[in-house]
C-alpha cells in the first residue's frame, strides 16, 4: 500500500508541475512571503534603532536632571519603551495597536503612546501584510486552487474509475494525493522556518525573548498542523463533490466564511456580549474612588486624618512637625498606594471583560481554525494581548518603585514644610535602574491558549476521521 501511495503522490506532483497557472500562484506566494519578511525586517530594524536611541536619551535625561526635590523628579518622570521582538518580523500581532512607549510620573499612570496604527489609513482594517498572514490566509488559498479538482477531474476523465477497478483503494488514492500536496506546501514552509530558526538563534541585537528556539519550533508545529489540516480538508471536499465547480465553490465559501466573516463576527459578538465602559466613564470611576474611597470612611480626608493619627501615636508626639520623618512624603506615598489599589481594582474588572471577549472569539475557533492559528501565532511571537499585558504589568511595577523611592527619600531626608530647601542629586537618580524588559517564557503563555490548542487538535483529529477507511474503499 505504501508504494502505491508514493506512486499516486508522484503522479499527482507531475500533474501539478505541468500546470503553468499553479506555478504562477506558487511564485506569487513565495514573493509575497519574501516581501512580507523583508517589510517586517525593515520595521523591526527601524523600531529597534528608534527605541534604543530614545531609551538611551531618556535615561541620560533622568540621570542628568540636576539637583532637585525628589517629588519634582517624580513629576519630571521618564519614559520606558517596548522593544519589538525578533519574531515580530514574522507576525506583527497587536504591536501596531498597543503602543510602544509610556510616560511614567507621580500620581498619573499614563496610557501607552505612539501606536503605529494611528498613522495608517483605512486599509489597515484589512490587516497588514505579514509572513504570518501569508501562511494563515493566502497559502490556504493556494491549497484550494491546487486541490479542488484533484478527485473531480479524475472522475470527469474516467481515470478514477480505472484506478479503482485495478484494485487501488480510495484510501490509497486519497493518501497519495494528500501527500503530494503536502510536499508542495512543505517546500514553502520547511525552508522558511529553517531560515527563521537560524536567524533567531544567531540574532544578538535583541535579547527580549529568552526562549527563541522553543518558540520557533512551536510556530513550525502549529503551522504544519494547520496547513496539513487545510490540505486534507480540501482533498476531502474534492472527493465528496460531484464536479470541479462545486468543489471550488465550496472551498472558497469555507475560506471566506472561516477566514474573514467568522473572525470579524466573533470579535463583534464578544464586544456585544461583554461591552466595555467608555474611557470617560472608566477614568471618572477611578477618580471618584480615589477621592471618596472604595469603602465607607475611606474618603481622602478621612484617610489623611487616620494616617496622621497613626504616625503621631507611633512616634508618641503631638504634632507632625515633631516627627522624625517628613509627613508630606508619608502622605504622598499613602496617596500613591491608595491610588494604586483603586487602579488595580478597576483594571482587573476591565481585564476580566477583555478576557471574556477573547474567550468568545477563541471558542469560535472550533468553527474557524484560522482564529486558532492566528492567536497561537501571536502568542509564540510575543505580540499577543497577554504579552502586552505582561509588559504593562512590569512598567507599572517599575513606575511604582520609582515613585516610592522618591517619596521615601523625601520623607527620610527633608523636613515638613521645607519643600524647596531640600534637593536630591544624581546619587538618588542612580538608585533607579534602567528599565529592561524580558518576555514571559512561552511555557507560561500556553495556559492562556488552551482553547486554541484544543481547537487545532479537534480539527486535526476530525481530518484523520475523514480519511476514507480501507473497508469503505473496497465497498465503493
Amino acid at each position: 500500500m505504501k508504494s502505491q501511495i508514493f506512486l499516486i503522490a508522484k503522479k499527482e506532483l507531475k500533474g501539478v508541475i505541468r500546470q503553468s497557472s499553479l506555478k504562477i500562484l506558487f511564485t506569487i506566494i513565495i514573493i509575497l512571503l519574501g516581501f512580507a519578511v523583508y517589510g517586517g525586517h525593515i520595521a523591526y530594524k527601524h523600531q529597534i534603532t528608534m527605541v534604543e536611541t530614545a531609551q538611551e536619551e531618556r535615561r541620560a535625561e533622568w540621570l542628568d536632571q540636576g539637583n532637585k526635590h525628589p517629588h519634582i523628579a517624580a513629576h519630571y518622570g521618564t519614559f520606558v519603551f517596548k522593544q519589538k521582538t525578533l519574531l515580530s518580523l514574522f507576525d506583527f500581532g497587536l504591536d501596531t495597536y498597543t503602543g510602544t512607549s509610556v510616560y511614567l510620573e507621580a500620581h498619573y499612570p499614563h496610557e501607552f503612546m505612539f501606536r503605529p496604527v494611528q498613522g495608517y489609513g483605512n486599509m489597515i482594517r484589512f490587516g497588514e501584510l505579514s509572513a504570518a498572514l501569508v501562511l494563515q490566509l493566502l497559502l490556504p488559498l493556494l491549497i484550494i486552487f491546487i486541490t479542488f479538482q484533484t478527485f473531480t477531474k479524475e472522475r470527469e476523465t474516467g481515470t478514477f474509475k480505472l484506478l479503482v477497478s485495478q484494485g487501488v483503494s480510495i484510501r490509497t488514492i486519497y493518501l497519495g494525493k494528500v501527500l503530494a500536496y503536502f510536499i508542495i506546501i512543505s517546500i514553502i514552509i520547511v525552508p522558511f522556518f529553517t531560515a527563521l530558526y537560524f536567524v533567531g538563534i544567531n540574532e544578538t541585537t535583541n535579547s527580549v525573548i529568552r526562549d527563541m528556539e522553543l518558540r520557533i519550533v512551536l510556530l513550525f508545529l502549529v503551522y504544519i498542523g494547520y496547513l496539513w489540516t487545510f490540505t486534507n480538508f480540501s482533498v476531502w471536499i474534492s472527493l465528496k463533490s460531484s464536479n470541479s465547480r462545486s468543489a471550488l465553490l465550496t472551498l472558497l465559501i469555507f475560506w471566506v466564511v472561516t477566514g474573514i466573516i467568522i473572525p470579524k463576527t466573533s470579535a463583534n459578538l464578544g464586544e456585544t456580549l461583554h461591552p466595555l465602559p467608555s474611557m470617560k466613564i472608566y477614568k471618572e470611576g477611578i477618580q471618584h474612588d480615589i477621592a471618596n474611597g472604595m469603602a465607607i470612611n475611606e474618603s481622602k480626608e478621612k484617610r489623611l486624618v487616620k494616617l496622621k493619627e497613626n504616625y503621631l501615636q507611633k512616634y508618641n508626639v503631638d504634632s507632625i512637625h515633631k516627627l522624625p520623618l517628613n509627613f508630606s512624603g508619608i502622605e504622598m506615598q499613602e496617596g500613591e498606594e491608595y491610588a494604586n489599589k483603586v487602579y488595580d481594582f478597576h483594571e482587573k474588572k476591565l481585564h476580566k471583560k477583555f478576557e471574556l471577549q477573547n474567550k468568545t472569539e477563541s471558542l469560535m475557533s472550533f468553527v474557524a481554525p484560522y482564529i486558532a492559528i492566528r492567536n497561537l501565532s501571536m502568542a509564540f511571537t510575543a505580540t499577543d494581548w497577554h504579552s502586552f499585558n505582561d509588559f504593562q504589568r512590569k512598567t507599572k511595577t517599575y513606575r511604582r518603585h520609582l515613585i516610592r523611592t522618591m517619596n521615601n527619600d523625601m520623607a527620610k531626608n527633608s523636613r515638613h514644610g521645607e519643600f524647596y530647601e531640600y534637593k536630591a542629586g544624581k546619587n538618588l537618580w542612580e538608585t533607579i535602574s534602567d528599565f529592561k524588559y524580558k518576555t514571559l517564557f512561552v511555557t507560561k503563555v500556553l495556559k492562556y491558549y488552551r482553547i486554541e490548542l484544543a481547537s487545532l487538535t479537534f480539527w486535526f483529529l476530525a481530518m484523520l476521521l475523514l480519511i476514507p477507511s480501507s473497508f469503505k474503499s473496497k465497498m465503493i
